[in-house]
């Protein structure tokens, strides 16, 4: 195998897992060029490369490239710009999540069009020119593209042809996967349930690894009791200065000059306090459903997520789910809509919720009822790609998916991309057969035959290796993956 050149993305080595996958999966494949993209130099992996150079990723966000000279940079032509069109439509969301964070912009807290616009351009002129000038043949990403500059990078490693491979971790499983594709995140347990189903006997119990066997047991539970929940109380559950009091503190310590600029600012106040009062407006149209009566119940996403953006696609702007499911659902069906019990200001309004409450089928459900109960009493659940999919395919229960992620190959789970897939959709959950215990258990026995622990997170129950012995075995998956890669290109 040739010396690759190689982009790395979100490897800081801190917590020291990071720089340990690294170094195992470069182990045997030699590196002729290497450029990590991080916060931190500190904690790079040491890898046997001709090259190694760090470029910080603050700088980049804000569109600050190590670039003296753009004349010496190839400009851009029609072709390219067009066959990025929909990483552009993209972008101009995802930079958002940056604005308050830019030096320019930290008093509006916004970037308008035109500036987004300018900086998308920029990302993708220096990463097109990097792309080609440093002959990159791989791009290794940390997690998924969702931080703006790393989508173009995406993109453009899509229409060049270069592969790119991030890691997509299942916190619901304590496992991750070496993915491609983020709307086909991970077709190898695709093939591995179709094998399994292939392969079982109708009578024959389906046997679990331990691991898995608990997980069955546990997600049945009325009330699981799981490793990997947000355990702050809600939101609202504190007042305004209580909620950002020690974010306000980091922010004077790291950035004392945006704090200044913030608490001087007119702007700023009247955003906060307007944003504010979007919380107090959910909770002040909240009703308890009556779970008697047959409805849906859609769990909101917390944003701004690489959970919506982008792996909901189109459906990052959530009360687009929500309008489509309505003119899909029977008379008589309610839609039980609840808030994130983590979502901040960011990313609603009261405008948001109106639009909701304005469809005759929504509720609006309290952030405290419990989502166990709201499940077991559903009809169907509605998402993204949220964990509440996972817990619906666990407890039986039909789903309907808007997004992409693992749970999408799961058994009693339809994937909606258009108007007539909602309907099929909708019958097939409100009206077709049940998930059957026996088909939960095969999806988790495939999902064990191809799954990978990851290090830094809570560990799962039942548990038997360590950070440094799964940070092995995540480096040997990208190895695996990336040798795979080459050999199909007979490098």
């Amino acid at each position: 195998m040739e010396k690759l050149n190689v982009l790395l993305k979100a490897f800081d080595g801190v917590p020291a897992d990071k720089k340990l996958v690294l170094e195992r999966a470069f182990r045997t494949i030699p590196l002729q060029t290497c450029i990590s993209v991080c916060d931190v130099e500190e904690g790079l992996p040491a890898l046997d490369a001709q090259e190694h150079v760090w470029m910080p990723a603050a700088p980049l966000r804000e569109g600050l490239f190590p670039v003296t000279d753009w004349n010496t940079i190839a400009p851009l032509d029609e072709e390219l710009i067009e066959r990025m069109r929909h990483c552009e439509a993209v972008f101009m969301d995802m930079v958002a999540r940056y604005a308050g964070k830019m030096v320019r912009f930290k008093i509006a807290g916004d970037i308008p069009y035109d500036e987004r616009k300018k900086l998308y351009f920029r990302h993708l002129r220096y990463w097109n020119h990097l792309l080609l000038s440093k002959k990159i043949q791989l791009v290794l990403m940390n997690h998924e593209p969702h931080q703006g500059y790393d989508y173009v990078l995406y993109g453009l490693c899509k229409v060049l042809g270069i592969p790119v491979v991030y890691l997509s971790r299942v916190f619901t499983v304590g496992s991750v996967f070496a993915a491609e594709n983020w709307e086909d995140p991970a077709p190898e347990l695709c093939h591995a349930l179709k094998k399994v189903q292939d392969e079982a006997s109708r009578e024959a119990p389906v046997p679990l690894p331990p691991k898995y066997e608990y997980f069955f047991e546990s997600y049945r539970k009325t009330k699981p009791s799981l490793w990997y929940k947000w355990t702050k109380p809600p939101l609202t559950e504190r007042g305004f200065i209580r909620r950002w009091w020690k974010a306000a503190i980091k922010i004077l310590l790291r950035e004392p000059r945006r704090f200044a600029s913030s608490l001087l600012s007119r702007d700023f106040w009247s955003r906060k306090l307007t944003q504010h009062k979007a919380i107090h407006f959910y909770e002040q149209h909240t009703s308890v459903p009556d779970l008697n009566k047959p409805y849906v119940y859609f769990a909101l996403h917390v944003q701004p997520e690489a959970t919506t953006l982008p792996l909901a696609g189109a459906y990052v702007e959530q009360e687009r789910i929500v309008e489509l499911l309505a003119a899909c659902l029977p008379p008589g069906v309610a839609i039980c809509v609840k808030e994130h019990h983590a979502q901040s200001e960011r990313c609603r309004s009261v405008e948001f919720y109106r639009s909701l409450l304005a469809i005759p089928s929504v509720t609006l459900v309290p952030r405290s009822m419990d989502t166990y109960t709201l499940t077991d009493h559903a009809r169907a659940i509605v998402t993204a790609t949220g964990t509440v999919a996972f817990e619906a395919v666990m407890r039986q229960k039909p789903v309907l998916m808007f997004g992409h992620f693992l749970y999408q190959y799961a058994p009693g789970v339809h994937s909606v991309r258009t108007l007539e897939d909602c309907r099929t959709a909708v019958r097939a959950a409100l009206e077709g057969p049940t998930v059957t215990e026996r088909d939960v258990r095969l999806f988790l026995k495939a999902l064990s035959l191809v799954e990978t622990p990851f290090p830094g997170s809570t560990n799962t129950p039942s548990e038997t290796s360590t950070a440094e012995e799964k940070a092995a075995m995540v480096g040997t998956l990208l190895e695996k993956k990336i040798r795979t890669i080459f050999s199909q290109k007979n490098i």
